[in-house]
């Protein structure tokens, strides 16, 4: 298959990403820009209690049971606006003109998309290859499970790695979007995957941050420009964490985080014209918080840090107020009142989203990890010099401005959260302020580039501005010419003269972001490669998988296969829908599976091991042999199930290359 050939795929993941979320959007009473703007983060949040309710109510999942959802969830909106429409303030238009404000938001996106595509295409291979990692024998696993069995609720996806039921919560946006993909374009699981990658990277992270950068400095063409090129040009996200884990989840979050920051801008009134009435950015924000949640929980803890300082910007102006007003003792004591309650609720909060794991090491020093928030070169790589320039103009703007101080401290959360998970020491104090990430300098990482793009968008707003008021001032002295050169252009002018600045805007900023970051990007793009390659092939080989493909035509629909998930036999499920007996490396098998993963080789009729195999409806074991993705001890638990020689119980049916399917004939 060609990229051509999944090009359909694609599409329909864009689309599941925007019609969704801008039909809620609408009936939540957003308007213009913003009700697009909003449509990601709203789509994310419907799909992921799409999920919830099909698995409540057992109704299969499928795009009516999300389209059913959406409309239920757009007219109970509706019908609340209706409640509360004496109460709401309506809200102007944007002070940007609509036709040259879409056109610079569409041919940005229009640019930056294909840059990520060009980059990373060629590095994912073909659209059927898949990233060898860790964690993407459950995420494929994952899209097979919620296909094969209608259940996308992300409060028992779990239950497929421990073989339970009940409640096992695993956050399932990214592979119920997936396997929407897989059912409407008629593709596998794989090219399902691939197809959300390409729309998250190429089309939603950077349409999230022209969103954001459009919201808090308004309809510029120069900052949108900045916005859209810059997404493109940090090797450590979305590139690196898709290569690290890889963390898809952990992308699809970061990537719509922009849009939280954006609604949560609105509620602060931080944004650069009011957006949206309180009753609309209110059930958004209860939407964005199930989005965030129900998509990956680091997302919403990063959304939680980057609210402090707006709370707390918040805070001190009602405060100061306070102070200023007749009543001054109330005021000050309900001031201090509510921020004393927001303190203990962010704590509370805070606490509970803190995980017992603490296994990285410092790996850099407070220097060095200081140096690599503010040149971009994080976890000791490549520099990303030119969006760190244009962030260090922005981050003068704000200061002789005095005012924009909140993405100041956005910035420093990032980049505070980023040094204390490679500076600080193992124990309290790094798992208090980073255990929500697993103390995970990758994850952490990945969050700088927002409000770097945002400074960088800023800085270069503000060199536009001053260069248009040096020109000005140029103009000014040809004397005659001056009354015509200082009177207001047509509305025609100004958007041949916008559209002109689009055009230059983005000749410069595209071949510059490429030459500046091209060392970073060939490292990444390396890594990713070796990531979607058969060779080495660290969870499978193109043999093991070849013999995987034919494993509907061999094994019936009902029968288990006894697999070493440690050797790449566990995507035998994700690859042919048959069952195995573990669909991820952990957790560690069962006491009963251990047993007939030890003697299943040497086993005969009626011992322990065949009447456990029986029970456990065990009738075909995968061979790969002994090449581990993981040579941990824990690999070495499966004798039974790896380079079988001589046994009784076992009939070798078919084999490609090394590997090698056997059925049960002897219990």
């Amino acid at each position: 298959m060609t990229w051509w050939q999944a090009l359909p795929a694609i599409c329909i993941a864009a689309t599941l990403f925007f019609v969704p979320g801008f039909v809620l959007a609408r009936g939540l009473g957003a308007r213009g820009f913003f009700s697009t703007a909003m449509a990601p983060l709203a789509s994310c949040g419907v799909i992921g209690v799409s999920g919830i309710i099909g698995g409540v109510t057992h109704i299969s999942w499928s795009i009516w049971l999300v389209a059913g959802v959406t409309i239920a969830c757009t007219a109970a909106g509706w019908f609340l606006r209706l409640l509360f429409r004496d109460k709401l303030l309506p809200v102007a238009r944007s002070s940007g003109g609509p036709v040259l404000s879409w056109a610079t938001v569409l041919l940005v996106l229009g640019t930056s998309a294909p840059m990520v595509a060009k980059k990373l295409l060629p590095a994912m291979g073909t659209p059927d290859s898949f990233a060898q990692v860790y964690d993407n024998i459950f995420h494929l696993n994952a899209i097979r499970y919620i296909i094969e069995t209608g259940n996308a609720s992300s409060l028992t996806l779990g239950n497929m790695s421990t073989g339970r039921s009940g409640i096992s919560i695993y956050p399932s946006v990214w592979h119920s979007l997936s396997a929407l993909v897989a059912q409407l374009a008629s593709v596998n699981v794989f090219v399902a995957e691939n197809a959300v990658t390409i729309a998250v990277t190429a089309l939603v992270w950077p349409f999230a941050c022209i969103a954001l950068v459009r919201g808090v400095i308004g309809p510029k063409i120069i900052a949108t420009v900045v916005a859209g090129i810059l997404s493109t040009s940090f090797w450590v996200f979305p590139f690196q964490i898709i290569q690290w884990g890889p963390l898809f989840p952990n992308t699809l979050a970061y990537s719509i985080l922009p849009i939280a920051v954006l609604l949560l801008a609105s509620a602060f009134g931080l944004t650069r014209e009011r957006m949206a009435d309180p009753f609309t950015v209110v059930t958004l924000f209860a939407v964005s918080v199930a989005a965030m949640f129900l998509t990956q929980p680091n997302g919403f803890s990063a959304m939680l840090a980057f609210s402090v300082p707006m709370v707390l910007g918040l805070w001190i102006r009602t405060l100061i107020q306070s102070l200023r007003s007749e009543n001054r003792t109330q005021n000050v004591l309900l001031t201090l009142a509510w921020g004393l309650a927001a303190l203990v609720t962010f704590v509370i909060i805070w606490k509970a989203l803190l995980l017992g794991y603490d296994d990285w090491k410092p790996s850099r020093s407070l220097g060095e990890a200081v140096k690599d928030v503010a040149t971009g070169g994080l976890l000791g790589r490549n520099f990303t010099w030119l969006a760190s320039m244009f962030a260090a103009v922005g981050l003068l703007v704000i200061l002789i401005k005095r005012r924009g101080w909140w993405m100041i401290a956005c910035m420093a959360v990032a980049g505070g959260l980023y040094v204390t998970a490679v500076w600080a020491p193992m124990g309290a104090f790094r798992h208090t302020i980073t255990g929500s990430w697993y103390q995970d300098p990758y994850r952490l990482a990945a969050l700088v580039p927002l409000f770097t793009i945002v400074l960088a968008s800023v800085g270069a707003d503000g060199l536009a501005i001053g260069v248009g008021s040096l020109l000005k001032r140029l103009a000014l002295r040809f004397g005659g010419r001056a009354a015509s050169l200082s009177q207001k252009p047509s509305a025609a002018l100004q958007s041949i003269a916008g559209l002109l600045v689009l055009v230059l805007g983005l000749a410069v900023m595209v071949p510059l972001t490429l030459q500046t970051n091209q060392k970073g990007m060939k490292m990444i793009t390396k890594k990713i490669s070796q990531s979607w390659s058969y060779k080495p092939g660290w969870i499978v080989s193109s043999p093991e998988y070849i013999l995987m493909s034919r494993l509907d035509s061999e094994v019936p629909p009902n029968a288990v296969i006894a697999v070493d998930p440690f050797n790449g036999g566990s995507l035998a499920y994700a690859i042919s829908g048959r069952k195995v007996t573990q669909y991820h490396l952990n957790p560690s098998p069962s006491k009963d599976l251990l047993l007939v993963a030890q003697n299943l080789a040497t086993a005969s009729h009626g011992s322990e091991t065949c009447k456990l195999a029986n029970e456990l409806n065990i009738r075909f074991v995968l061979d790969f042999g002994s090449f581990y993705m993981l040579d941990v001890p824990a690999a070495k638990k499966y004798p039974g199930f790896v380079e079988i020689q001589n046994a009784p119980a076992l009939k070798l049916i078919d084999q490609q290359d090394h590997a090698k399917l056997y059925e049960v004939v002897g219990c």
